[in-house]
């Protein structure tokens, strides 16, 4: 009706329907455009123009009821995140990152009992607060503190802005996402990995050595790390039936991408690896053997292989490792996964075919290699010189 509508009317969502009321026999009529884009003209029954307008708002919500969402449940966290848990398309690691993010979120806010109750005012206060807090790796009552880095902010609003438009939102628990009118925290751009130089991985390895020399398992399992190139995590997952002759099978159910990929790995790999494979898991006999080699009380009554428990195992290595070398260059699991994209890259001389090898995409193969090291830009131009010389 645009220019022509005498009044509006507010639905409850906030979109403004433009409407006209026009005096019949018999009472009034009120004129308006229905959610499917069509003129919509009903009686109001009323015969005063102020009894029609009230009429009038009732019977344009009437009409838009069918489009609009439903009002948000007031299900307490518990129980949307119970929910959660049963979303059959979520990694466990997803689950566990949002929920991570709304514990941390309810640490700061506690009074909210639920999702629909999180207003914007209450997520801008959540990163500011955040920000201004601190937290200590350990629990007595003297550890040392820490100050909140900006990236650890930026990780939690991702998880809560994603959960809510994701999961929350489609399911009914909220109207709208009260996260994205939050900004992202300032932060010094820079790449959040960086390839290691080759002393330090030989380094590390002679550290392991030193430190467990009977125990074969963990060097054996860095060395495939090195060799894929995946996330810890994903390596941790593989089952025994995934490695098939010299060849080690990532499926979609392990990759972050949920693309199936293939290892070829050397043949003296291949081999220890057969030998050293579980019954399921390819990595499981590292809970009798971390038993024996890393006791801890709170891993010696695990009876199940854990691909998590695993994972923190080797991060723990790698802690260890750089606690002792103090103004030396650290060395990160992750850091591996770039001196991978950036050699393969190197011999490839291509992103994107870099990307494919590793089953990435072209951005995060950019994010990881360092392209100063994989690519010669010095012999690049010698090549081209005469291209880039004037004709005469």
């Amino acid at each position: 009706m645009g220019r022509q509508a005498q009044h509006t009317h507010a639905l409850p969502d906030g979109t403004e329907v433009g409407y006209s009321l026009t005096e019949r026999p018999g009472g009034y009529r009120v004129r308006f455009v229905g959610p499917d884009g069509t003129r919509v003209e009903r009686s109001t029954g009323c015969r005063t123009k102020a009894q029609a307008r009230q009429a009038a708002t009732d019977i344009i919500t009437e009409a838009y009821r069918p489009a609009m969402p439903a009002e948000p449940s007031q299900a307490t966290w518990e129980t949307v995140l119970a929910e959660l848990d049963q979303t059959p398309d979520l990694r466990p690691e997803s689950i566990r990152a949002y929920r991570t993010a709304v514990m941390a979120f309810r640490k700061v806010v506690p009074t909210v009992a639920s999702p629909a109750g999180v207003t914007t005012a209450l997520a801008h206060r959540f990163k500011r607060e955040f920000l201004a807090s601190s937290y200590a790796r350990g629990k007595a009552s003297d550890a040392k503190t820490y100050k909140r880095s900006p990236t650890s902010c930026t990780t939690y609003l991702r998880c809560l802005r994603s959960l809510w438009s994701k999961h929350f939102r489609p399911l009914g628990h909220v109207k709208d996402n009260p996260w994205l009118d939050v900004p992202y925290p300032n932060a010094p751009r820079g790449k959040r990995v960086r390839v290691p130089e080759e002393d330090v991985v030989t380094a590390f390895f002679k550290w392991l050595a030193a430190k467990h020399p009977d125990w074969e398992l963990p060097r054996l399992f860095v060395q495939v790390k090195m060799l894929a190139g995946c996330r810890t995590i994903d390596l941790c997952k593989l089952r025994s039936d995934d490695l098939h002759g010299d060849e080690l099978t990532m499926s979609p159910e392990v990759t972050k991408t949920r693309t199936a990929r293939t290892v070829p790995l050397p043949a003296d790999v291949a081999a220890d690896l057969r030998r050293v494979a579980g019954s399921t898991w390819l990595w499981e006999n590292s809970l009798e053997e971390s038993k024996r080699f890393r006791p801890n009380p709170k891993t010696k009554t695990k009876t199940a292989y854990s691909p998590s428990t695993w994972r923190w195992t080797v991060q723990n290595l790698f802690r260890e490792f750089n606690a002792g070398r103090t103004g030396q260059p650290r060395l990160r699991p992750h850091d591996l996964r770039a001196r991978a994209f950036t050699v393969v890259a190197a011999a490839t001389q291509s992103v994107d075919a870099t990307a494919r090898a590793m089953g990435a995409d072209p951005q995060t193969a950019r994010h990881y290699l360092d392209a100063a090291k994989a690519f010669d830009g010095s012999g690049i131009l010698k090549q081209a010189a005469n291209l880039l010389r004037p004709r005469e």
